[in-house]
């Protein structure tokens, strides 16, 4: 049938029968487990699929260790990677097979079929051609055999046909046995009022006992992969890691339905306490985490710990696949928590704080009310009870990972807020500055508790990569910019502008900033962007900063506001008289606009 010499050259006799073996065996295989004769049977079947895979991949590790150690220069050609651990026919003209397969002569150990008793197929010989373990763990197959093994067609083939069916069922097997618990989780409450009449309540979560229950069903399936404990191999623990991720997602929707939808103003009480639904959505966050530990812990707990101090380094390479394989499954917790719990906290939290931040439009900052001074920092007397009230009634009651999330997603919007309340404020004098400028110190060691009080060895420098603690630093060396008061009147706006991009703080702070604070040197007749837009100072910074902490959607909306407040400056500029402010302010604005927001975007 072959006309062609590149086609004779191509065939091989051995893959051809490979092919074969491996259908025949798949077709066996799919018959075991579907006919209704040996469907008592199919869990047994499913359950020997850790050992099977292992013997297969002996087997194949001792025909390729085989073929490599009588291989001559045309058996180097016929093993390819293209032609499979077997070999192409042409392997079958080379002297120094017979010898490699064992002939007249051969010993017991250097022979590849043995005889085997009834039951030794489903295992890994113990003994090698040199006496020595070949387990997987042991490593009588080398790194390099392993990984020509599962690149070889062989395997695949054995793999998708041969072993298929047996496989799916040994993971349905293993999904069901995982799920089964899941599905009892999180039910329904039912509570009885006087009457004797059913009413709805919130649902039952997990105790300890159930979590742990789950966690040693994770490590169990998982340890099927071990060869000492389930007698499979190593390089399934992807697949079962797979078969875990699975189950976790419904985990996580069983979790979903037991979160009381509260929104954010169901989050508060009036004095800013944890209402009863908030507190039993912590608990299910406190469960999820529970969750996220041990699959945190599985792949070391399972693969490491039992072989401490003598693990080996398929251990160890074994527990940082699993790992691996199980990071969307605590991608998915994460996910899931945030999304359903810590996200509407954080926003009816931010919320209280910009309330509070707000008040320092109220005369906190004018000069006639800081003669004298006395009576503390506006940080203390609005500022730091609050934040100590957050740690002690919300971030307490969360998991470390979870309350450092709520602590940092605070101190992010406080610090964005804060400071851009703070350049709205107009007339900013001397004394207004200074007093701005201690504040931001105490306003610094404030949230410097807050994030340490949420447990984690985070600091205020690292949230949300520094972005928001450098404005913070930079804006005290903004406000006491001088670049207009020391330069002639006779200046030019680009001149002065120029000045003010080279200023070593502008990098830290956002555009909308240094727009706000260049008002405050402004005639009267420029009106502030919250005036324009006629707004209260609190609401026009809601919408330059969401809820929680973002800001890039603001700084495109401040400048729009800034460009029409110049506009309508400059049509009526000719009725300035130009006694109180800088009249260039408006020509400044538009010079740094475009390039503090090109700057920002890079």
């Amino acid at each position: 049938p072959f006309s062609k010499k590149d086609d004779s050259e191509d065939f091989s006799i051995f893959r051809l029968f490979w092919d074969r073996l491996c259908g025949d065996l798949g077709d066996r295989l799919e018959e075991l487990l579907s006919s209704g004769e040996h469907a008592k049977l199919a869990g047994d079947i499913a359950g020997m699929y850790p050992a099977v895979r292992a013997s297969a991949i002996d087997m194949l590790g001792r025909l390729y260790d085989t073929m490599q150690a009588g291989s001559g220069s045309l058996l180097e050609d016929a093993t390819s990677s293209s032609m499979g651990i077997l070999g192409g026919s042409a392997a079958l003209e080379d002297t120094l097979l017979p010898s490699s397969f064992g002939g007249v002569g051969n010993t017991e150990e250097d022979t590849l079929v043995t005889a085997t008793s009834a039951d030794t197929w489903t295992r890994a010989d113990t003994k090698s051609s040199d006496g020595q373990g070949r387990g997987f763990l042991s490593g009588g197959t080398s790194t390099t055999s392993l990984s020509a093994i599962f690149k070889s067609p062989e395997w695949k083939n054995l793999e998708t046909t041969g072993l298929w069916p047996v496989q799916q069922a040994f993971l349905e097997a293993s999904r069901t046995r995982l799920c089964a618990p899941v599905q009892f989780m999180f039910p329904e409450g039912v509570s009885i009022d006087e009457d004797g009449v059913a009413i709805a309540a919130k649902p039952t979560l997990p105790s300890r006992y159930d979590m742990q229950k789950l966690d040693q069903s994770i490590r169990a399936e998982l340890a099927l992969a071990d060869p000492r404990e389930g007698g499979g191999d190593l390089s399934m623990t992807a697949m079962i890691a797979d078969v875990v991720v699975d189950m976790v997602e419904q985990f996580c929707i069983r979790a979903q339905t037991a979160v009381v939808d509260v929104g954010d103003d169901g989050c508060l009480t009036v004095n800013g306490r944890p209402t009863d639904d908030l507190l039993h959505n912590l608990k299910v966050a406190n469960v999820m985490n529970a969750m996220a530990t041990s699959i945190k812990n599985a792949p070391e707990n399972t693969f490491v710990v039992p072989y401490r101090p003598a693990m080996s380094p398929q251990n160890v390479e074994a527990a940082n696949v699993c790992g691996g394989s199980l990071m969307p499954a605590m991608l998915e917790i994460e996910s899931t928590v945030k999304a359903m719990i810590l996200a509407p906290l954080c926003r009816a939290l931010n919320k209280r704080v910009a309330a509070a931040i707000a008040v320092m439009h109220q005369g906190a900052y004018l000069e006639e009310s800081l003669v004298g001074g006395g009576g503390g920092s506006f940080v203390e007397k609005h500022l730091s009870g609050l934040y100590d009230d957050i740690a002690e009634y919300h971030l307490a009651k969360l998991p470390v990972d979870y309350a450092s999330y709520v602590a940092s997603t605070v101190a992010t919007y406080s610090i964005y807020t804060f400071v851009s309340n703070a350049s709205l404020i107009r007339p900013l004098g001397e004394t207004s500055r200074l007093r701005i400028t201690q504040d931001l110190a105490d306003f610094e060691l404030a949230l410097e508790q807050l994030v340490f009080k949420a447990g984690s060895n985070m600091s205020l420098t690292q949230v949300d990569h520094g972005k928001p603690y450098a404005e913070l630093r930079a804006v005290r060396q903004m406000l006491f910019w001088t670049g207009l008061s020391n330069a002639k009147k006779t200046q030019s706006a680009s001149s002065i502008a120029k000045s003010m991009l080279r200023e070593v703080w502008v990098k830290d702070v956002r555009p909308s900033t240094v727009f706000h604070f260049l008002f405050s040197f402004a005639p009267k007749l420029l009106s502030s962007p919250h005036h324009s837009k006629r707004m209260r100072p609190q609401d026009y910074v809601q919408t330059l900063i969401q809820l929680d902490g973002a800001t890039e959607d603001g700084e495109g909306k401040a400048w729009m506001t800034t460009m029409a407040c110049c506009d309508s400056y400059q049509q009526r500029e000719s009725v300035d008289s130009g006694r109180d402010g800088d009249r260039r302010v408006a020509a400044i604005l538009m010079m740094l606009g475009p390039e503090l927001l090109r700057r920002r975007r890079h």
